[in-house]
């Protein structure tokens, strides 16, 4: 029966849409601001923004994205650091902007809103083994930091494919490339659009954020949402003409759990591979990437993500 509810929801987009708005409006500012007493940390709520005080520092994210409040507050020091603040000592995420990122200082750098932080970043990186001529696929690109970071370490000769479907997130990465480019002349492809299960095109919910996934797997929570491209994994490395896949890093809020079991990619490419692991209807998507990929002869562990509750699966074949 739980499940059955849970299914009428997500499936129902006025119910769905109500339900998120009623919460987000009236209850969940209520049990942040005691979270937040509780963390040492301080909250002011504005009809579009969320003011986050604490250690000396100020984050301002956007009323719209209050879901993500509760990993800001209880990580708040990760993304306080992540980024230099702006003129006002404000660590500010209300809304896509330029950023300089610490860490790197190639030239700023324009997230949607939250920062992707270098330490997740290192992670990726330390796992990922790049090295001259690598071939990296970058599933969730979201800013097109982490892509370009994994071009920075392939040598003159390596590749990376960033894909990505939100229309914010495409906005700030192709700016992204563009000084990238300038800066350094490498190149990075852009793919707009949704690894999946096919190539028919699929429901997706975006939000400008690093939540954006398709309906099917959150649900309509946000009012946005469109028919995107859709790809499989071997449908990308056809179309970019690979010889070869060293190494994908997945943060595709919970799709994970469907795409692994393209045989025909895997009987041809073993690439390294970081998953951000989600909880989708309340279990982890770590079991089902898993069974997906052992059949291919893929080891795994499971890391602490640097600042993130969210755990890291490293996947390889020995």
């Amino acid at each position: 029966m739980l499940q059955q509810i849970k299914s009428v929801f997500r499936n129902n987009d006025t119910i769905n849409l109500m339900a998120v708005s009623l919460y987000t409006k009236a209850v969940q500012p209520i049990i942040a601001k005691r979270n937040a007493a509780r963390l040492g940390l301080k909250l002011n709520f504005s009809d579009q923004l969320i003011d986050i005080y604490g250690n000396n520092q100020h984050i301002r994210i956007s009323r719209k994205h209050i879901i993500y409040l509760d990993g800001v507050m209880n990580d708040f020091r990760y993304y306080a650091d992540a980024v230099e603040p702006d003129e006002s000592g404000i660590v500010d995420f209300s809304r896509s902007k330029a950023h300089i990122v610490k860490g790197y200082d190639l030239h700023p750098i324009i997230f949607p809103a939250l920062a992707e932080p270098m330490a997740t970043t290192s992670q990726y990186l330390e796992f990922a083994n790049l090295s001259e001529g690598s071939v990296s696929i970058d599933l969730g690109a979201y800013s097109g930091l982490t892509s370009i970071m994994f071009r920075e370490l392939s040598g003159t000769t390596g590749k990376v494919i960033a894909i990505d479907a939100d229309d914010l997130n495409i906005v700030a990465i192709k700016e992204n490339l563009k000084n990238y480019h300038e800066k350094t002349g490498k190149t990075v492809d852009l793919l707009e659009g949704a690894v999946w299960t096919h190539s028919d095109g699929i429901k997706f919910s975006q939000e400008g954020n690093m939540g954006s996934s398709a309906t099917d797997i959150v649900g309509r929570r946000v009012k946005s949402t469109r028919l995107v491209k859709s790809f499989t994994l071997m449908n990308v490395a056809e179309m970019f003409h690979l010889d070869r896949v060293d190494f994908i890093k997945c943060d595709i809020e919970g799709a994970e759990a469907y795409i692994f079991g393209d045989k025909d990619f895997f009987s041809k490419y073993t690439p390294r591979i970081i998953v951000e692991a989600h909880l989708v209807d309340g279990a982890s998507t770590a079991n089902t990437v898993k069974k997906a990929l052992e059949p291919f002869g893929y080891k795994f562990k499971i890391i602490q993500q640097a600042g993130e509750g969210l755990p890291l699966m490293e996947c390889w074949v020995a």
